[in-house]
């Protein structure tokens, strides 16, 4: 699998979010010095506006707009792609800083939930209602929540916590209110990073460290697909997304490096919630 890898764009400042864009066809990372990235799938890579924080995960709307965790900045930042401009779209409870953002995920709501890191003390997952207001959702997850999506059918939050070495799964309720968190995989020995959901129904989970992929397949079985620990093609690869009008090719963002790879790895993902929130 690893030599199905190649390099879509190369120069970026160490990019750990990585999203595609429907509306645009373009591929949206983000660079630690805060960079907004726009890369084609021909490797054209434009950078649109900075904050001057420090970007991690990132996620796109029905209107076509990118939000961004910006973990320098201890918030939420929104890009209008078309006019390149930004704005706060979030914080945390009372205007203080958000603890580490690491991805933010939409619900088919347009509820936004943020896995907080907590380097400062505080782990987490906070919840955004359509227009930025922002409440504790769960601390069920303190072992480095990271990587997130929400479910197809938008019943349940799936999250890597990355220092308890497991995939959960976190149901959301009717009323919005949090499940208690519930093992889908045990990662062992790894330091899990991002997960995206492929049309089969499995999990693909970035290695941070040892440098690669793991599948997870339905029921819970755990397959190692890469192995990289010589960092030949995917240096700390951080978060994945699926690319293209049938989102049939997989990009990883490389935050040990400055590039982004991409391969045709044999499954599409499953299609992502793009809510037209304000």
């Amino acid at each position: 699998m690893l030599e199905r890898f190649s390099e879509l764009a190369d120069g970026l400042n160490h990019p750990e979010g990585v999203a595609w864009n429907p509306f645009d066809g373009r591929v949206y990372a983000g660079g630690e010095g805060g960079e907004f990235y726009a890369v084609s799938l021909q490797g054209d890579v434009e950078m649109l506006a900075s904050t001057g924080g420090s970007m991690l995960g990132l996620a796109v709307d029905g209107h076509g707009r990118v939000y961004a965790c910006d973990s320098g900045r201890g918030e939420i930042a929104r890009l209008d792609p078309r006019t390149g401009a930004i704005s706060v779209y979030a914080r945390g409870s009372g205007g203080s800083d958000l603890d580490t953002p690491n991805v933010i995920a939409f619900g088919p709501d347009g509820m936004a939930y943020v896995t907080c890191s907590g380097e400062h003390g505080r782990p987490g997952i906070v919840r955004i209602a359509p227009g930025g207001r922002t409440e504790e959702w769960t601390a069920a997850t303190p072992g480095y929540p990271n990587g997130c999506l929400v479910t197809p059918d938008g019943d349940a939050l799936i999250v890597v916590e990355a220092e308890a070495e497991r995939l959960v799964r976190v149901a959301i309720a009717a009323d919005g209110s949090p499940g208690a968190p519930q093992t889908v995989a045990e990662l062992p020995d790894t330091d899990a990073d991002g997960v995206g959901l492929a049309a089969d129904g499995s999990y693909w989970i970035t290695l941070y460290r040892p440098d690669g992929l793991v599948r997870v397949m339905p029921g819970g079985a755990v397959q190692t697909v890469v192995d990289d620990h010589l960092a030949s093609r995917l240096d700390a690869p951080s978060n994945i997304a699926w690319a293209g009008a049938l989102l049939d090719r997989a990009v990883v963002a490389n935050v040990g490096a400055r590039h982004l790879s991409i391969a045709d790895i044999g499954v599409a993902g499953a299609p992502l919630h793009y809510p037209e929130v304000p």
